[in-house]
């Protein structure tokens, strides 16, 4: 770069810093004269998108306004969990950053980061303070800001990402093609998508931000090598995308680092991974050796020929998906089938699914791309013609060996891994050596589902690595608040209320005896036991603990749907047909609920 280019570049970020200056609250009443003495106090900095400006507990010892790119101000504390910093305000060309610990003279109480390539010019303390002496107006109006914004704070909420770098990784990769059917995708998501390649590299930092302000959506289509354009990317996106093929045997290997881990990094950007498939399902077993070792916060299979795919993507990177919760409930669950039917033939996409015990079994059928003819004919077959609660065994463990329904799980689900299945999925176990509700998100389907329903006392736990898990409604019937975290879009709940269909006689007060039981078998076996059996004693009681939080976790759902099955008994197989009817019906309803909502409040019904 020779010497006027430099020049160039400087006068172009002074403009810049002018235009700022204008803008900001701290120097926009200020006149001529005293902004130009203002712009002779200030030092640039040039932040690349990532690196920290301030870290919290940091001494105040300047206030920071922007000129182009774009800060993200942190909470970064044990509050936040697992899921690191939360993001809580964005300051944009025109605003400053920092003023409030410099008014109070407390040390910074927040992290702040670029989000992008950044221009800051930095404004010292004691310049800070000068101006403040001279021209106190400006103290004034900058104190009226900080009250505002103390007083209706603004809500923090999940930032939604809306640049995306695609990453592919290797020469091999149907990258063009790919960027192309996502940008389509994402185009009928938001009205305007701008897709940007190599020959973007040399403009201004305003350059991209305008391309951002005026697209729904940016998407950098980066190097399969680290050269400087897709370092650009990495730096410019919200998401990370890396793109491999996911029919390819050779063994996971990155490209290069996608993100270095610098110690005091205040944030590192969501990367996914996408497998791409051609026409065809991923093979069982072959997506866990691409994972990474969890490197990645979710993965896609998209199959290149399937608009569905692309669109289902779409969804989940923008934070429009529609996840679906299903809770248990022994045979009342098979309402679900009548809730996915409804939801289908209502045009309501379903992005992922959960649930716990039977209702993870459903949620996993769903998952796995069964038709509803599928679903009803799997289901029927595999609870109704052969009831798997048949195989008894000495009641040592468990009053059944639990065999039946683990060669049932297995021939609907083979060899498949979680990780498999087209649909983002996960289910709920009640972990028992720890204590704790086990989200599972990978592994073995068939082992996880069985665990799911393995009711205390009716089948054998479940053990793994030494670890026993058992039915997941012992702790959590209804994991919605799971999937709300997981910040994708819609959570439709459907519940099961696993109440009314059991009592005992009204002239029964103690437990019968033995002989008193099996009396009643043999002579007068075509009547209603006024007493209920050992397995529906043993199923409710595993659901009772858990009741209350579902009740609690309803409010949590976006669309909540409880189908009418109180009628119906927790073991009645029977009730197969009518449990779907009855969910097909609730959900209708439910949709023409939301459907009558202002239309600011509706949630995905046209």
């Amino acid at each position: 770069m020779d010497v006027s280019d430099v020049t160039d570049r400087e006068d172009s970020a002074r403009l810049r810093l002018r235009q700022a200056l204008h803008r900001a609250p701290l120097f926009g009443e200020l006149d001529t004269t005293s902004l130009m003495a203002v712009e002779r106090e200030l030092t640039l900095l040039l932040l690349p998108g990532g690196a920290p400006l301030f870290h919290k507990g940091e001494p105040a010892d300047a206030v920071y306004v922007v000129a182009s790119g774009c800060l993200g101000v942190f909470r970064h504390d044990d509050e936040d969990g697992p899921d690191g910093p939360v993001l809580i305000a964005e300051i944009t060309p025109g605003n400053i950053v920092g003023e409030m610990s410099l008014l109070s003279q407390v040390a910074r109480t927040r992290d702040v980061a670029a989000l992008r390539d950044s221009e800051v010019w930095r404004f010292g303390r004691e310049s800070f303070e000068a101006l403040t002496a001279h021209h106190p107006e400006v103290l004034s109006t900058l104190m009226h800001n900080v009250a505002t914004r103390m007083v209706s704070p603004v809500a923090v909420r999940r930032r939604q990402p809306k640049t995306f770098a695609l990453l592919p990784a290797g020469p091999d990769v149907a990258a063009a093609r790919f960027a192309v059917l996502l940008a389509a995708a994402l185009g009928r998501i938001g009205n305007q998508v701008q897709m940007l390649g190599a020959d973007s590299l040399n403009e201004e930092p305003e350059w991209f931000a305008h391309c951002e302000a005026e697209n729904s959506f940016v998407l950098y289509r980066a190097d399969t090598t680290l050269t400087p354009w897709t370092q650009l990317c990495l730096r410019q996106a919200d998401c990370i995308i890396v793109v491999r093929s996911g029919d390819s045997d050779r063994p996971t290997k990155l490209p290069f680092e996608i993100e270095t881990m610098q110690p005091g990094a205040v944030f590192h950007r969501r990367r996914e991974l996408v497998l791409l498939h051609e026409g065809h399902d991923p093979r069982p077993g072959s997506t866990a050796p691409q994972l990474a070792n969890g490197m990645y916060g979710q993965h896609h299979h998209v199959r290149l020929d399937l608009q569905a795919d692309f669109d289902r993507l779409a969804r989940l990177i923008t934070g429009h998906a529609v996840g679906i919760v299903m809770a248990g409930g022994g045979a009342r669950a098979f309402t679900h089938v009548g809730v996915i039917k409804a939801l289908r033939a209502s045009g309501v996409p379903i992005d992922q699914a959960a649930g716990t015990s039977m209702g993870a079994i459903v949620a996993a059928g769903l998952a796995a791309r069964w038709t509803d003819e599928e679903l009803s004919t799997r289901f029927h077959r595999a609870f109704v013609e052969a009831n798997p609660l048949s195989d008894y065994t000495l009641p040592v463990v468990s009053l059944f060996r639990g065999r039946r329904v683990t060669r049932l799980l297995r021939l609907a689900f083979g060899e498949r891994d979680i990780e498999d299945l087209i649909m983002p999925f996960f289910c709920m176990t009640a972990n028992l050596t720890t204590s704790n509700a086990d989200v599972h998100q990978t592994g073995r389907l068939w082992h996880w589902l069985r665990a799911s329903v393995a009711i205390p006392g009716v089948l054998p736990p479940f053990n793994e690595g030494g670890q026993v898990h058992v039915d997941g409604g012992v702790i959590n019937n209804f994991p919605v608040r799971i999937m709300q975290r997981l910040g994708r879009g819609t959570t439709i709940g459907v519940d099961i209320d696993t109440g009314g269909a059991m009592s005992a006689g009204e002239n029964v007060e103690d437990t019968w005896s033995a002989r008193e039981f099996v009396s009643r078998l043999v002579w007068r076996r075509q009547e209603t036991l006024p007493i209920p059996s050992i397995v529906r004693i043993l199923l409710r009681s595993a659901l009772v603990a858990s009741n209350a939080r579902a009740l609690k976790d309803r409010s949590y759902c976006d669309l909540l749907i409880v189908p009418p099955m109180q009628s119906y008994d927790l073991l009645d197989w029977t009730s197969f047909h009518a449990a779907i009817e009855i969910g097909y019906r609730a959900t209708m309803e439910a949709l023409d609920k939301a459907r009558s909502l202002p239309v600011g409040a509706r949630l995905f019904v046209a």
